[in-house]
C-alpha cells in the first residue's frame, strides 16, 4: 500500500482512472490496472470490480480528496499512468488527466509534459524528460540544461584504464558480495565497465545496475521498467517525470526516442505496482550524492539490501522476458 485513503477517496481516484482506460470488454491492460490498483494502490485496499466503476468529474474527484496534497500528488500520478496503459497516446485522454491534476491542485512537471504531448510536442516533452532524469544522477547533470555525453571514455585516457581496472578488480570478492553480484552481472550482460572503451558514464552506470543487481530486477524491457519504477519510488523527487513516465512511454507505448525503435507492450499492471512501492519502502537513496557505492562492494548483498529496506521480490513479480545483452 502507498498513501492512507479512505474508502471514498479510493474509490474516487478508481473511478477517475476507469474514465482513462479502454472500457471493461475490451479486456485491456487498463482494466489489469484498475484490478491491480483497488490491491495495491491505496491503504487499506478495497474491493471494487472494474465494470461498477462510474465516472466521476474533476471537481468531485477534487471534492473527495479534500486538501491532502500527498494522496492528490497520488492520484494524479494513477491517472496519467492510466492513461498510458492501453498501449497508446491518447490526446484526449493525456487533456483529461491534465484537468484532473489542476482540479487536484497538482502542478508537477509531468503535467506540462503531458499537455505538451497532448499539443503535438512529443520532442520537446521527452527531451524534458531526459534532462530531468540526468539531472537525478548526482556528478552527470548536476542541474545542467543539457545532456552530458553517454559515452566518456573513447579517448581511453590513463584515467578512464585505471577506473576499468578497479571495476575488473571486483572479480576478485567472494561470491556473495556486492561487488561480486556487480561485477557477473556486468559480465553476463557483455556490458562495459565505466572506464572502458564502449562503456556508459559512471554516474549513470554505477547507480542504475547496483539497482538492478539490490532490486532483482532483470534487464528484459519489462525489467528496464520495473527497475526505473523501483528507482522513481526510492528518490521520489520528481519520480514521474524523471523516471516513470519515459519508460512508460518508450517501453510500453512504444514512441522511438532514442532511435533504437519503438518497443510496445512491457508494462504489466501489478508487477509495476509492486516495483512502484518496493522503491517507495527502500530506505536509502542510491540517487544520493552521499551514496557511495565502494563502501559497499565487500559487503554481502543480502545485507545491503537489509540495511537498504528493500523488500524481498516475491517470484511472481519479478520480470519476464529476454534479457539485453549489450547496452541498447
Amino acid at each position: 500500500m502507498f498513501v492512507p485513503a479512505t474508502e471514498d477517496q479510493a474509490l474516487a481516484g478508481l473511478r477517475a482512472a476507469s474514465t482513462l482506460v479502454d472500457p471493461p470488454e475490451s479486456a485491456g491492460l487498463g482494466q489489469s490496472l484498475l484490478i491491480a490498483a483497488s490491491q495495491l494502490f491505496f491503504s487499506p485496499p478495497i474491493e471494487v470490480a472494474p465494470q461498477d466503476l462510474t465516472p466521476i468529474s474533476p471537481q468531485e474527484l477534487a471534492l473527495a480528496i479534500g486538501p491532502h496534497h500527498d494522496l492528490a500528488e497520488h492520484v494524479a500520478s494513477l491517472l496519467v499512468v492510466a492513461s498510458l496503459t492501453d498501449g497508446r497516446l491518447d490526446d484526449d485522454r493525456l487533456r483529461r488527466v491534465v484537468e484532473y491534476a489542476h482540479h487536484l491542485g497538482v502542478h508537477d512537471g509531468w503535467v506540462r509534459d503531458m499537455l505538451q504531448i497532448a499539443r503535438g510536442h512529443m520532442a520537446w516533452a521527452m527531451a524534458d524528460m531526459t534532462r530531468r532524469n540526468v539531472a537525478t544522477f548526482p556528478g552527470w547533470g548536476d542541474g545542467q540544461d543539457h545532456v552530458p555525453p553517454m559515452l566518456p571514455y573513447q579517448d581511453q585516457t590513463d584515467a578512464d584504464k585505471r577506473l576499468a581496472a578497479r571495476f575488473a578488480e571486483l572479480e576478485t570478492k567472494p561470491a556473495n558480495t556486492f561487488g561480486r553480484h556487480f561485477y557477473d552481472h556486468f559480465r553476463r550482460h557483455k556490458f562495459g565497465f565505466p572506464g572502458e572503451y564502449d562503456a556508459f558514464t559512471g554516474a549513470f552506470a554505477v547507480p542504475h545496475d547496483s539497482l538492478h543487481v539490490i532490486s532483482g530486477y532483470s534487464t528484459s524491457l519489462q525489467g528496464e521498467i520495473l527497475v526505473s519504477t523501483f528507482t522513481g519510488g526510492m528518490h521520489r523527487r520528481d519520480n514521474m517525470r524523471a523516471h516513470i513516465l519515459p519508460v512508460i512511454i518508450e517501453w510500453h507505448v512504444g514512441s522511438e526516442v532514442n532511435g533504437i525503435g519503438a518497443q510496445k507492450g512491457n508494462l504489466d499492471p501489478a508487477k509495476f505496482l509492486v516495483a512502484w512501492q518496493r522503491g517507495q519502502q527502500t530506505s536509502i537513496d542510491a540517487l544520493s550524492p552521499s551514496w557511495d557505492f565502494w563502501s559497499l562492494v565487500d559487503r554481502d548483498l543480502e545485507e545491503v539490501r537489509a540495511e537498504m529496506s528493500v523488500p524481498e521480490l516475491p517470484s511472481q513479480y519479478a520480470a519476464s522476458g529476454e534479457e539485453i545483452i549489450g547496452r541498447l
